[in-house]
């Protein structure tokens, strides 16, 4: 401990933890994984990028360093799909990344204690989870491994990464803890649509074939992620005007990755981010609009051509809404609400259970992955019951009242991002997967609390200023009376 405690060593410490937080590093990153996956080695991707995850968590004590490489790895994952067996061979490499994790604890570690807005919302749901399933469920599918890992993941173990986090994440001297989040963001939504303009251009050929959307199995995943950074680049616009326009950008790609929900719920999230950046950043009014009507001119041109390349698209989503309206969809989603509403009404108090597997007949789930209901509400009541029900409604509340609590460009931001996870998870697993998407919702709410009491923000008060000059007006008709 001696020889790490040096100055040169610490020094030389300092020195690189400084360059993980460099653009320049990120950017070196982004280009090696584009490597990987242009070149369709995700698999080693995956296990490259969780060594750099795990040097760089060894190496600095600051969280926000590995926040990047850990999104890079989440993105290059996503390519393999039901490829859990695949990972399992090389299981022996979980030994020094285990090692890392261990030793930055052992070098860093700073003390944990109960603290923080959302500790007890976060308690309330995680008991609901334990006791989901009660006097249903059976032992061999609580205690099953994929079981387990949700029910920590989603729980106490979520609780545990809360305090974490708010033990380690702290207002930084030497910089801005809003910028640095926004900046990381910003370049993994960039990498996302990277990844989908890559493939495009891949299979080019094939593209001008069909012309029409290429099948994308990751693109749900993928939409969830550039949904969840969507509303960064707004954010960094307020300081860097190009940067307007990549929100836009991350929308295109995911119409191009061809999801429904992506589709569905990414054009009102787009839409809550210019109504809500033209209302409150008065400096790019004219920037949003301008944008906005160009957009609007170039579909109305070439509406044909838009029309014949997400017309696939267009007909999967008509079909599946028009089945449903009429009750007669074969849509597995909506088979699957169906059932969950029977699930509920059946085991009404503490549901059937996260680990609950008897709905597989509708949709046979991938290894290590849970029988989904694919929509959060139905989710919530029919595996966690009416206990589940109250205790996720409080959390919401909470949550929404933290963001609230301090109307600022940030907490704008995190709100419609959160707004995003929420809107997806009503046709997708969303914010019910522990890693990376209810992760990365539980960091944002520790640095909203951070920042609104240890970072300057300016707060905006659109509505407040209105009623300010309706009280003025006021205050000027008695004057003129009195007059």
């Amino acid at each position: 401990m001696s020889f790490v405690k040096s100055p040169k060593i610490q020094n030389s410490l300092k020195a690189v933890r400084s360059f993980f937080l460099t653009t320049e590093w990120m950017i070196m990153l982004c280009c090696l994984a584009a490597v990987f996956t242009t070149l369709g080695l995700q698999v080693y991707g995956t296990l490259v990028f969780g060594f750099i995850v795990a040097i760089v968590f060894l190496l600095s004590d600051d969280f926000m360093a590995t926040l990047l490489p850990f999104l890079l790895t989440v993105m290059i994952s996503i390519h393999c799909y039901d490829s859990y067996n695949t990972f399992m061979q090389y299981k022996l490499l979980a030994i020094p990344l285990v090692l890392c994790l261990v030793l930055h604890f052992v070098f860093y570690w700073k003390p944990i204690k109960i603290q923080g807005s959302q500790f007890w919302p976060m308690v309330f749901v995680s008991v609901s989870i334990l006791l989901g399933g009660l006097g249903f469920i059976t032992p061999q599918e609580y205690f099953a491994p994929t079981s387990l890992y949700h029910m920590a993941g989603l729980g106490f173990g979520m609780v545990f990464l809360y305090l974490l986090f708010y033990a380690n994440i702290d207002i930084k001297k030497d910089y801005s803890l809003i910028n640095m989040l926004t900046k990381i963001m910003v370049i993994a939504g960039a990498f996302g649509s990277f990844m989908v303009f890559s493939f495009y251009i891949i299979n080019i050929n094939k593209v001008l074939d069909i012309k029409g959307l290429l099948f994308m199995q990751w693109r749900n995943n993928l939409s969830t992620l550039l949904m969840i950074v969507m509303p960064f680049p707004f954010l960094l616009a307020s300081r860097k005007s190009y940067a307007t326009v990549l929100g836009f950008v991350y929308f295109f790609a995911i119409l191009l990755t061809g999801s429904r929900g992506g589709m569905v719920f990414g054009a009102i999230e787009l839409a809550m981010c210019v109504v809500m950046y033209t209302l409150y950043d008065k400096n790019r009014r004219i920037a949003y609009l301008f944008i906005c009507g160009c957009i609007l001119f170039a579909v109305m041109i070439f509406f044909r051509q838009f029309v014949e390349l997400f017309g696939y698209t267009i007909n999967r989503l008509l079909t599946a809404v028009n089945g449903f309206l009429m009750g007669e969809s074969t849509e597995v989603r909506a088979i699957h609400c169906a059932r969950g509403i029977n699930d509920y009404l059946n085991h009404p108090i503490f549901g059937t259970g996260l680990g609950y597997m008897g709905n597989r007949d509708v949709h046979a789930s991938k290894e290590f992955s849970l029988c989904w209901y694919h929509c959060e509400p139905i989710q919530v009541a029919a595996s966690l019951g009416t206990v589940g029900i109250v205790a996720f409604i409080v959390q919401f509340v909470r949550r929404n009242m933290l963001i609230w609590r301090k109307v600022t460009l940030f907490n704008i931001t995190v709100f419609i991002s959160y707004a995003g996870l929420e809107l997806m998870s009503l046709v997708n697993p969303g914010i019910f997967c522990p890693l990376p998407y209810l992760m990365l919702i539980t960091l944002f709410l520790v640095i909203v609390e951070k920042c609104d009491t240890g970072e300057y923000q300016e707060r905006v008060s659109l509505f407040k200023k209105r009623r300010m000059r309706k009280d003025q007006n006021s205050e000027n008709s008695k004057i003129v009376k009195i007059g």
